[in-house]
């Protein structure tokens, strides 16, 4: 509602321009400080907002002895090593999600998670 709103009134402030003599930076000086004013408000509730991608709960340890869960980023090289699982989505690195490689050291007896 408040962008259509917006629109309707820079489409007024449009027809106020053209129609009278009043000058267009006195119409259209407000309406873009309230632009500005929207996008800057937006962006620091987006900031505020921003660690709904942190999961709840502890971290699962990761069990050494049974595998070695690494990053490899195909970017740089950079390999990184999983001691504790937060989520199942891997970490970013230069700009991109790195690749999980699983290396699995010994087999988990039955009785184990």
């Amino acid at each position: 509602m408040p962008r259509r709103l917006f629109l309707v009134a820079v489409l007024l402030a449009a027809l106020v321009t053209v129609t009278t003599d009043v000058p267009a930076a006195y119409v259209f000086a407000p309406l873009l400080g309230i632009g500005i004013l929207w996008f800057g408000l937006g962006s620091l509730l987006s900031l505020q907002q921003g660690a709904a991608h942190i999961p709840d709960g502890d971290p699962a340890p990761v069990d050494p002895t049974l595998e070695r869960v690494t990053y490899w980023c195909a970017g740089c090289g950079a390999e990184v090593l999983l001691l504790a699982r937060g989520t199942e989505s891997p970490p970013r690195h230069c700009g991109e999600r790195m690749r999980e490689r699983v290396e699995i050291l010994r087999e988990r007896l039955p009785d184990q998670r």
